[in-house]
């Protein structure tokens, strides 16, 4: 088995962390990855925004909580560092982009030895003023939407691969 597939199979959803900052260098080659994605019609119009403090991380998981009933344990499973990606409002090929550089990040988090958790309630929430607010604090442009976010850091408890479903792939020659 290559090594890339070994990465792949190995991949999880780290849903507890250990409240210490991995090193930013670790930090910037996630981000770095999710840069080489590919992008459609080779726009490359998205943002990287890292929260790489795990008192702002809490302090957005708790505005996106209380505005979308998540309830007073929200916190992004503890994750001191918060990579946000964001994109140009209306473009097309916002999402799709957005979830290629996404899976790059979780990737590269994976061979590093990171936890990382792919997070979608901030594309939910990103325009209510108290979360938006944060986010434009944080440094996400004015006129990007978020597309995902992803909770990353040391991981305190091992998540389990969960089994695939079978039959879900038609061959046609």
């Amino acid at each position: 088995m290559s090594n890339l597939m070994q990465v792949i199979q190995s991949r999880r959803s780290t849903r507890a962390f250990q409240a210490e900052l991995p090193p930013k260098e670790q930090i910037m080659q996630l981000v770095e990855a999710a840069e080489w994605a590919p992008s459609g019609v080779g726009k490359y119009l998205w943002h990287f925004t890292v929260v790489y403090s795990a008192e702002k991380s809490y302090k957005l998981a708790r505005a996106v909580a209380e505005v979308d009933n998540r309830g007073p344990e929200y916190n992004f499973y503890g994750a001191p560092v918060n990579i946000i990606i964001s994109y140009q409002r209306g473009e097309h090929h916002a999402f799709v982009d957005g979830a290629a550089a996404m899976e790059n990040l979780l990737l590269m988090a994976t061979e590093l030895g990171l936890g990382s958790c792919w997070i979608n309630q901030l594309r939910e929430t990103c325009d209510i003023p108290s979360v938006r607010a944060l986010l434009t604090e944080y440094g996400v442009p004015e006129d990007h939407i978020v597309i995902c976010s992803a909770a990353v850091g040391y991981i305190a408890k091992e998540t389990p691969a969960k089994p695939r479903r079978e039959g879900t792939v038609t061959f046609t020659e």
